[in-house]
This record gives C-alpha cells, sequence and structure tokens, in this order.
C-alpha cells in the first residue's frame, strides 16, 4: 500500500546532506580566515622588519653623519693642542693665531707655521707666569703706551695738529688694524702683554753680556736646505787642502751663496762670538765633549747642516778678545732668549708641566683651516713666517 509523500519526510532526507555542506562550508571559511590570518600576519611581520631595518638604516645614517660632524667641524677645535700647568690652549686658539699672521702678512708657509706657533704660545705662557719672579712689570699702562707707539699718527715736524683729531685718527687706525686681523681689542692685549714681556727678558739677559769676548774672523758660503745646490760638489770646488787649494772662495760664494742678513755677497761675515751661531760653534771654537778641534786659520769647514742652512765656513782669523758689533751682540741676545725658552721647555716637559699634542694629524687639520682663509690668488700660502706678526718675534707694524 502505498503512502501519499510527506514534505516532512524529503527535509528528513536532506537535511543530513545541507548540514554535511555547510559544515564543510564553514570548514572551508575557517580556514580560509586562518589562512588570511596567517598570511596578514606575515605581511605585519615583513612590515615589521622592514620598518625595523629601514630605521636601523636611518638612524646609521644619521649616526654617521652625525659623527662625522663631530669628527671634523666639533671635536678638532676644542683638542687640546698644549699647555702650561692649569692654562691650556686649543686647536681652534692655534688657527686663530695663525689667522693674525695671516691678516697680517697676506700669506703663511704652512710647512713651520703651525708647530712654531704652537710652541710660541706655550713659550709666551710660560714666560707670562714666570714674569713676577723675574721682576717684570706687565701693566695696562705699559700695552697702552706700546699700541699708542705702533698706531698713533705722526706729525711732520714744523706742522700744527690737533690732539682731539690725531687720537680719532689713532682709534681709526688702532679699530682697521683689529678688523683686518679679526681681532678683539682684549685678544690684541694679550698679545702684546706677551712682547712685553719678551722684551724685558732680552733686556734682562743682554746685561749678562760682557764688553768684550773672544771672536773669531770667518768667511761662509750659505745655501738653503731645500735648495738645488749640490753642497758636496761647491766644496770640491775649494780643494781639499787646509789653505783652499780649488778655486777662489770669494768667487764662488759670490755665484751659489746665499746671504741672510750676516754676510754680503763675496761670504764675508766678520768677528763672530761664541754662542752667537750655535750649530757652527764646533767648528769656530772646538767641542771637547764630542772632541771636535776648531777649524785652523785658512781651513774650510765640509757642509754643516743647520736648522737655518747649510755653511761651509772658512777661518780667516783665530780667537780675539774684541768689543761685539751692534749686530752680533743682537744675535748673541737672541740664541740667549731661545736658550732660555728652551731650557724651560725642557725643564717643563720633565716636571709635566708643559705638555704639547700635535702630531701630523692635528697639523693637517690646523693646515686645512687656515687655507679656508686664505687671501685668494695665494692658494699655496708660502711666504715667510713671522714677519712683523704678533705672536713671533716681532712687533706689529702698525701705521708710523
Amino acid at each position: 500500500m502505498a503512502f501519499p509523500w510527506n514534505r516532512g519526510d524529503g527535509q528528513d532526507q536532506t537535511a543530513p546532506a545541507d548540514a554535511r555542506r555547510r559544515a564543510r562550508g564553514r570548514r572551508a571559511r575557517q580556514e580560509e580566515a586562518r589562512a588570511e590570518s596567517s598570511r596578514s600576519t606575515r605581511e605585519k611581520r615583513h612590515e615589521k622588519l622592514a620598518w625595523g631595518i629601514g630605521s636601523g638604516l636611518l638612524v646609521l645614517v644619521i649616526g654617521i653623519v652625525v659623527f662625522g660632524f663631530y669628527q671634523e667641524f666639533y671635536r678638532p677645535p676644542r683638542v687640546w693642542a698644549g699647555s702650561v700647568r692649569d692654562q691650556e690652549f686649543k686647536m681652534g686658539d692655534l688657527v686663530e693665531r695663525i689667522r693674525v699672521l695671516q691678516g697680517l702678512s697676506g700669506q703663511v708657509d704652512l710647512s713651520t707655521v703651525p708647530f712654531e706657533y704652537l710652541r710660541d704660545l706655550l713659550n709666551a705662557e710660560v714666560l707670562r707666569q714666570a714674569a713676577p719672579d723675574l721682576g717684570f712689570r706687565l701693566t695696562d699702562e705699559d700695552i697702552d703706551g706700546v699700541i699708542k707707539s705702533q698706531f698713533y699718527p705722526s706729525v711732520p715736524e714744523g706742522q700744527e695738529s690737533d690732539p682731539g683729531q690725531l687720537d680719532q685718527e689713532f682709534q681709526n687706525n688702532y679699530q682697521i688694524f683689529l678688523a683686518r686681523t679679526g681681532l678683539a681689542d682684549a685678544d690684541f692685549r694679550v698679545i702684546v702683554q706677551e712682547q712685553i714681556a719678551l722684551q724685558q727678558l732680552g733686556l734682562m739677559l743682554g746685561r749678562t753680556i760682557p764688553e768684550t769676548t773672544e771672536q773669531v774672523e770667518v768667511e761662509w758660503i750659505r745655501t738653503e736646505i731645500e735648495g738645488r745646490i749640490d753642497v758636496g760638489a761647491v766644496r770640491a770646488r775649494l780643494g781639499t787642502e787646509k789653505t783652499g787649494g780649488g778655486e777662489d772662495f770669494i768667487k764662488v760664494a759670490g755665484e751659489v751663496g746665499v746671504p741672510a742678513g750676516f754676510a754680503d755677497r763675496t761670504g764675508y761675515v766678520g768677528w763672530v762670538p761664541k754662542g752667537a751661531f750655535p750649530e757652527l760653534d764646533g767648528a769656530l771654537f772646538g767641542d771637547e765633549e764630542r772632541d771636535i778641534p776648531p777649524l785652523e786659520v785658512g781651513e774650510i769647514s765640509g757642509p754643516i747642516f743647520t736648522q737655518n742652512g747649510i755653511y761651509i765656513v772658512r777661518l780667516l782669523t783665530g780667537p780675539t778678545d774684541r768689543d761685539f758689533s751692534n749686530q752680533m751682540r743682537n744675535k748673541l741676545n737672541v740664541e740667549l732668549v731661545t736658550k732660555w725658552q728652551t731650557d724651560e721647555q725642557i725643564r717643563g716637559a720633565n716636571a709635566g708641566w708643559l705638555r704639547m699634542n700635535f702630531n701630523s694629524k692635528w697639523y693637517a687639520w690646523v693646515a686645512d683651516q687656515v687655507r679656508l682663509s686664505a687671501p685668494r690668488g695665494d692658494p699655496g700660502q708660502q711666504g715667510a713666517p713671522g714677519q712683523g706678526a704678533p705672536g713671533g718675534q716681532g712687533f706689529p707694524g702698525g701705521p708710523r
């Protein structure tokens, strides 16, 4: 007997199939959701990693730039170049002092000036600290007097002048000088004070020079250290015997000699006291400690290498007690000052209160900084150091 179809029976039969389909759909969606979530997580992880790497590289680049700026611009001027007890000089101080010389002369010799100026800075500070014990006067009035003597306008003889106008011209001259050198008044006064102390030291040591002393009469042939002259060949031209035996000394001196203010064009110097040219003393006066006998009268030395040139010396007259010429007295006075400074440097270095920090790296940095302010048309910065420059042996020349 057939039973009629019942809707409920159809639904009962299709329900399990639908449920299975729905279950499979849910699982598929869940798996897809998990895959999407995993993919999203991986992408976020990769994105974070990329941001981290990018941030790290950015920090590294910034760090390199900052470090480079610190190393090249911030740190060098603040590195100490030297010190005398508690007074310290930085590389920036040294550059500023050299720029003063540059402003005065328009050129400096960077092959020697940086070290020489550092040494001058330390020498000046040593003398400043020693001045009270030496009895030196370093007053503001003395400084004012020196500055006025350099920059106060001169009045032609017989011409009337207005003191007020002269004072105004003096101030104008002085301000122009400060602007040209880039110095402040206080800085220049320090330099003038150093020069006053140096002059007083020279006067004090000059009083120790006797009225007369043993001197020898000499002539020499001087050539530059960096010159192209073969001094061995020059010496060979003069012969090998004590009396010469070769070409005429005066002739050779006139051809190859480079006078430096003490010999004339023929090589004749005159009477020289011991100590005026310390590096030549062994040849002229002998050296018992090193068992070096002096030249005999008429004998010609071999090439003698010194800091100021290469010398070939002939002794004309042996030791004779004589008065000093003004030139030789001044030269001996300068050498006494140099010896005092050298002795103090050695004493300070041994005791630890004088120190210097200067090597090829800092030498190059100082030279580069000075070149940046070099006058146009003078890229090599070659010139004679210390010509009328404050801080050296000379005094700044002003309007007279």
